[in-house]
């Protein structure tokens, strides 16, 4: 991973509406103790990504913020590198919801509905590995309370994929064989089916029919009696 590159790439401006506020504050500071777990100490950061989401959740005057730090010289893989802040201006002035230290390589974010009840969540990118396969995090949003919930383990689906007719999620893996799984979000946990299709050739070389076996392990979920 090469710090350089990944930031760089953040340096492209999007947003709710695809425009983005980016500040340049590579002099400022950030306390230790104002870090969700202290997991960033304190260092210089390298800019930060304002989002304001009124096209996204309209009337709710909703602002994330992404604040990107610069790594250790010999920093590890699940090091945290930017801080996600989450607020509402209520009177005239943000204040602030929710505060999370993660790790996200790229920086960037989308908005998905990913428990089907038709509100956009928040995802953060997460990592990318050498073939490419992307991980988020992702954050539940509940207009009603203006609140966000983590949802736990997600960051460890590949390539996520929401299916709403069945409320589950799937994945395309790409690595030496690719494969798909099958997942559902409980509460703020998700539940990994286990059942695995793969897709190209098998064992002994026969050319996989990928719709069919996926048809076949999809209903296998659905069966499931973990499955709602």
């Amino acid at each position: 991973m090469k710090k350089i590159i990944i930031f760089l790439v953040l340096i492209s401006i999007i947003s709710c509406h695809k425009h983005l506020e980016t500040k340049n504050i590579a002099s400022t500071k950030i306390d230790t103790p104002t870090i969700v777990k202290k997991d960033i100490v304190a260092q210089n950061s390298i800019f930060e990504n304002v989002i304001i989401c009124d096209s996204v959740y309209q009337n709710k005057n909703y602002k994330i913020v992404l604040r990107h730090f610069s790594w250790e010289k010999d920093y590890d893989e699940n090091d945290k590198n930017t801080v996600f802040t989450f607020s509402k201006k209520i009177n005239g002035k943000y204040q602030e919801l929710l505060r999370d230290s993660i790790e996200s390589h790229v920086g960037t974010y989308e908005f998905q509905d990913f428990n089907g009840d038709k509100i956009k969540d928040i995802l953060i990118q997460n990592i990318s590995d050498v073939r490419s396969n992307w991980t988020y995090y992702l954050y539940l949003v509940d207009l009603k309370n203006d609140k966000l919930t983590k949802v736990k383990n997600f960051n460890q689906i590949k390539n996520p994929r929401y299916l709403p007719q069945y409320n589950l999620i799937d994945n395309e893996v790409m690595s030496g064989r690719n494969w798909t799984s099958f997942y559902q979000i409980k509460k703020d946990t998700i539940f990994d089916f286990g059942y695995v299709t793969y897709n190209g050739e098998d064992d002994n070389g026969n050319a996989i029919d990928f719709g069919k076996e996926y048809d076949k392990v999809l209903s296998k979920v659905l069966k499931n009696k973990n499955y709602k």
